[in-house]
């Protein structure tokens, strides 16, 4: 019997990965934007759901009866967004709205969630962060991000169904997005490759700052297996390497990479400096799950200066 899962915020970063790997693993995949549009034969939601804060949990659940028993997969949010409107309409608000909808729906088979190492908060340099470590946010995103995963495990509760939290950590790879560090050397060294230049300039204040950067496609496994080995109460993991890198070791790689140097600047503004450090425990997910990474920040920074970029394939 074919299983369906419906993924939300099915076209952005992590949300396209995420519903190409369950397509691949067998499952019937609709995919969601946040308009409600969405794929797989099933009609649109008829209402668009983001529409300032006015998201219509009635008719998300309507939508869900019609798309039968199914698994669902929140991948829509806000990404350290400047307008703490936006922050709390996408990372509160809508979870909150979903989690009534699935309710409401009665054809929920299962919930997985994905939230935001800025959960954990300020951490301790060196010392990795595990899934049983207290959550004490300190940004208005983190805050948005637990405040609306709060929401969604109550549904969960309330329905007696299962429920997976991935906490993704500095999420890196091909069809990234526009914010981040990541996203910056990306632009830079695919300008100065195609511009010719001989060295790139980039505004980096703190470049000893470092972050666990993991690959897209492996949180989308990840989530793959999660879904799949769902059990009867809430399952929390990490999706990061276990490993910390910095922002100067990052743009080392690239230039090892490209064979173009780069030269720091501290006249950055705008800068969100976050903790000095942040990093991952992963036993969890590598042992209940059985979970293994396939891609090394090599291969990462390879597929996204690729000339046309590798890209997951369309929901049909």
């Amino acid at each position: 019997m074919v299983r369906t899962v419906i993924v939300f915020g099915a076209n952005g970063f992590i949300g396209k990965w995420a519903a190409t790997a369950l397509a691949a693993d067998g499952w019937r995949c609709i995919g969601v934007d946040r308009y409600g549009r969405a794929t797989g034969g099933v009609g649109d939601v008829r209402v668009p759901y983001y529409s300032a804060n006015d998201w219509s949990s009635a008719a998300l659940a309507r939508f869900l009866r019609r798309c039968g028993p199914a698994a669902i997969v929140n991948a829509v949010g806000a990404s350290w967004s400047t307008d703490p409107a936006v922050i709390h309409r996408d990372n509160v608000v809508w979870p909150c709205r979903l989690g009534e909808a699935c309710e409401l729906s009665g054809s929920t088979e299962s919930i997985l969630h994905f939230g935001s190492s800025h959960e954990y908060g300020v951490t301790a340099p060196g010392v990795p962060v595990s899934e049983s470590s207290a959550l004490a946010p300190v940004t208005e995103y983190g805050k948005s991000k637990t405040m609306g995963a709060s929401y969604l495990i109550r549904a969960a509760y309330r329905m007696n169904k299962p429920m997976t939290l991935i906490r993704a950590f500095n999420v890196i790879g091909p069809g990234h997005g526009t914010n981040g560090i990541w996203a910056s050397a990306v632009g830079l060294y695919r300008a100065a490759a195609e511009a010719g230049s001989d060295r790139v300039v980039a505004s980096v204040p703190f470049p000893e700052t470092a972050r666990d950067l993991v690959d897209v496609r492996d949180v989308a496994r990840l989530a793959g297996l999660a879904i799949e080995h769902s059990g009867p109460s809430v399952a929390v993991y990490n999706a990061a390497t276990g490993t910390a890198t910095s922002i100067r070791q990052l743009f080392d790689a690239f230039a090892q990479q490209t064979g173009i140097p780069y030269r720091f600047t501290q006249n950055a503004v705008d800068i969100r400096t976050g903790p000095k450090w942040q990093g991952a425990d992963i036993a969890r997910a590598e042992s209940h799950l059985g979970w293994k990474r396939s891609f090394t920040l090599t291969d990462s920074i390879g597929a996204a200066l690729a000339l046309g970029e590798p890209a997951p394939a369309a929901l049909g």
